[in-house]
């Protein structure tokens, strides 16, 4: 492969130390997406596999290490997810910090998920399906997972402050994510007796699906220890549903399906006020995120028509934020 990515018989030979024999020649390509970590497919005569990383010299919410050690936790609590092979921290054979995984098929663009008919059988199950795949996220023992962000006592006034502060950052005026952050101080829900390990980014695109149903929980690059709460309100914004507004669990379903598949596999069930809080707060995320891409673009840091699009976005979670605050 070239300069930019990870050298092929690098990756054979760690193959070979995983998996106790030669896989033969290994040809990567990249998968396109990831605005933090890099993705590759590395493809061998019987067999394929899914190489992340850290686009060299970069730095992420949630350490590689700790990523890989997180995404066994889950696979332990029989979450859906790609089995990993090993890790090489940075300046090891992947060029920079990364892990190998197994290949799940599948796809991950929301789009064809919600409007192709070869996934409607698996439309009919995702609700369920991802209600009982949050349970077992927020069922692992975060004693089990090191490196990761901890929320502390009050996970919801965390998040307020982490966001707040981002939009600090990036020095852009945002009048109504500013009320919006004064309304979420003010009715904040209390503080869940326990926390819970958090995806951070539980949504289609960051979930695998095939003909069947739910085949992987993939992204866990913003995982941290928090509410569980917040995952349930990211999987609700109106953003993630792709205009089937009238399903607003992720495009899919109603949020009384989703909360109740959730409680009957073990998670604790989310009054209304609770989840409209954690939907909230991730409208102000999202138009957050969506002004910081917008902003590495604008200042030379990252250029990109995707990064520019984003800046255009920031007045839907606006929009969407004042309406649930009425």
């Amino acid at each position: 492969m070239g300069a930019e990515g990870p050298d092929e018989d690098a990756v054979r030979e760690a193959l070979a130390d995983a998996t106790g024999s030669d896989p033969g020649p290994v040809r990567i390509a990249r998968i396109p997406g990831g605005a933090s970590r890099e993705t590759f497919v590395a493809e061998a005569p019987a067999h394929r596999w899914v190489l992340r990383r850290d686009p060299p010299g970069a730095q992420s919410f949630v350490p590689l290490e700790a990523e890989i050690g997180v995404v066994r936790a889950a696979l332990g609590a029989g979450v859906p997810v790609p089995a990993p092979l090993c890790f090489e921290p940075r300046g090891g054979r992947f060029g920079s910090a990364g892990y190998l995984m197994d290949h799940v098929e599948g796809t991950s663009v929301a789009a064809r998920i919600l409007h192709r008919d070869r996934y409607a059988v698996a439309r009919g199950r995702l609700v369920a399906e991802l209600a009982s795949a949050l349970a077992r996220v927020h069922s692992i023992d975060v004693e089990e997972v090191a490196g990761v962000a901890r929320s502390g006592d009050d996970p919801a006034l965390a998040a307020c402050e982490l966001w707040e502060g981002e939009l600090d950052r990036i020095g852009e005026p945002l009048p109504a994510v500013e009320v919006g952050l004064r309304w979420l101080r003010l009715n904040r829900p209390p503080p869940v007796e326990r926390p819970a390990l958090v995806h951070g980014d539980f949504r289609l695109g960051n979930l695998i699906v095939d003909d069947d149903g739910l085949a992987a929980v993939i992204d866990w690059e913003l995982c941290h220890v928090g509410d569980p709460g917040e995952d349930v309100g990211w999987l609700c914004i109106r953003s993630w549903r792709f205009g089937n507004d009238d399903r607003p669990v992720a495009g899919l379903g109603a949020p009384a399906e989703l909360l109740d598949a959730y409680a009957a596999a073990g998670g604790r069930r989310l009054e209304p006020e609770r989840l409209r809080w954690w939907e909230a707060l991730g409208n102000v995320k999202w138009a957050v995120i969506c002004a910081r891409q917008a902003h590495d673009h604008l200042t030379g840091r990252r250029r990109g028509h995707e990064l520019a699009s984003l800046g255009r976005r920031i007045c839907e979670p606006e929009w969407d934020l004042l309406e649930l605050m009425r």
